[in-house]
């Protein structure tokens, strides 16, 4: 499910160099939310999404002509801005026997 999600952010991005790092940010809203470090992990990541869609969407209807070139980066940067980038770097990684 996780991945089929990441390459679907990859596709809708235009970025298929990325799938792995939008299945990190997935991987990494789960176990936050598991772990109790972030109980609304996975509805921040949701919430970044959304606006980066409305960026892209903004940029192609847009007068100004200023693109969205980089929706993985700009998807980073708005994690980053509230912690969770950092938070999922630090979560404990899940052990599978």
């Amino acid at each position: 499910m996780v991945a089929q999600i990441a390459l679907g952010l990859a596709r809708e991005f235009k970025d298929p160099g990325s799938v792995k790092f939008y299945a990190w940010l997935l991987w990494g809203a789960l176990r936050a939310e598991v772990y109790g470090l972030h109980e609304r992990a996975l509805e921040v990541v949701l919430w970044a999404v959304s606006r980066v869609r409305e960026a892209l969407a903004a940029s192609l209807w847009g007068s100004r002509g200023q693109r969205i070139r980089r929706p993985g980066a700009l998807l980073a940067s708005l994690l980053s801005e509230r912690g969770l980038l950092d938070l999922f770097r630090r979560a404990p990684a899940w052990r599978v026997a």
